[in-house]
């Protein structure tokens, strides 16, 4: 019922019979293939179609064109918003206290120890909202299937004791990590779980991370928004990535990360 309340929300209920229009047009001809950038609409903003193929190919195809699948009930979609929220790696800005702050925690950092934990921690109600969430038992499913298949990975971190307080998961598209759902149940969590993908995936020659939708912390970091052209080309550029798909292996710890300097230097840096 809240997932079919969610397009009538305010911000929100003035797309919401363009994307009836849209679904029930998709249900008559259905498309098998990856969504193309050519059709997307204008109304509702970045809809580009039902993502009624979401085989492994698909999906892949579909985030090299800057498409994600999306849904809090019914069919999953495909989406490619106008902007796009962007952390351009060397271009990371790390304040003076927080780096204090990673130098301090006692924490630990590790990728793809326990995908379906961080996926099931992000899909759980926070505190202050719904229990609404996009990552329904289709996504789940998907993502799942993505990670044993080396293309989707966790982030986890965890205490003293090993349990788990934070952690993100995404997708790996060419240059481009497209994180899509973070969690914390601890202060600080997630953000020694973002800055240490940052500056494992800076080192491993990825360019940007694609956040979706700007959040402050991303702002304060660095991150930017682009529009969907420029996010495409980024998509499109020749990929240094050295890892290959597979689990990855943490080879930094917050500690570490709080000596990292990002190529791009900037005087803000240092003046922080």
């Amino acid at each position: 019922m809240l997932a079919m309340l969610y397009p009538l929300v305010p911000s929100r209920i003035h797309e919401a019979p363009h994307l009836v229009a849209r679904i029930a047009l998709d249900m008559l001809r259905r498309r098998n293939d990856a969504p193309d950038p050519a059709r997307i609409a204008e109304r509702p903003a970045g809809y580009g179609g039902i993502a009624w193929d979401v085989s492994t190919p698909t999906v892949l195809e579909a985030a090299r064109r800057g498409f994600y699948p999306h849904a809090h009930i019914g069919p999953m979609k495909w989406w490619s918003p106008p902007q796009r929220a962007v952390m351009m790696l060397d271009q990371v800005h790390i304040a003076k206290r927080f780096r204090r702050t990673m130098r301090a925690a006692e924490v630990t950092f590790s990728f793809d120890d326990d995908f379906a934990a961080v996926l099931d921690a992000c899909a759980a109600p926070r505190a202050g909202r719904t229990p609404l969430t996009w990552i329904t038992l289709r996504a789940r499913a998907l993502y799942l299937r993505l990670h044993e298949e080396g293309y989707a990975h966790s982030v986890e971190i965890r205490n003293a004791d090993g349990v788990l307080e934070g952690g993100l998961f995404g997708l790996a598209v060419g240059p481009v990590f497209s994180a899509l759902s973070m969690f914390h149940t601890a202060d600080n969590a997630s953000k020694f779980a973002i800055v240490g993908l940052y500056h494992h995936l800076a080192q491993w020659g990825f360019d940007a991370v694609d956040h979706q939708v700007m959040s402050p912390w991303v702002a304060s970091l660095g991150g930017v928004v682009v529009p969907r052209a420029e996010f495409r080309a980024m998509l499109a550029s020749p990929a240094k990535v050295a890892v290959a798909p597979g689990r990855w292996r943490a080879l930094y710890q917050p500690a570490d990360t709080a000596a990292w300097q990002p190529a791009d230097k900037t005087a803000r840096d240092i003046a922080a």
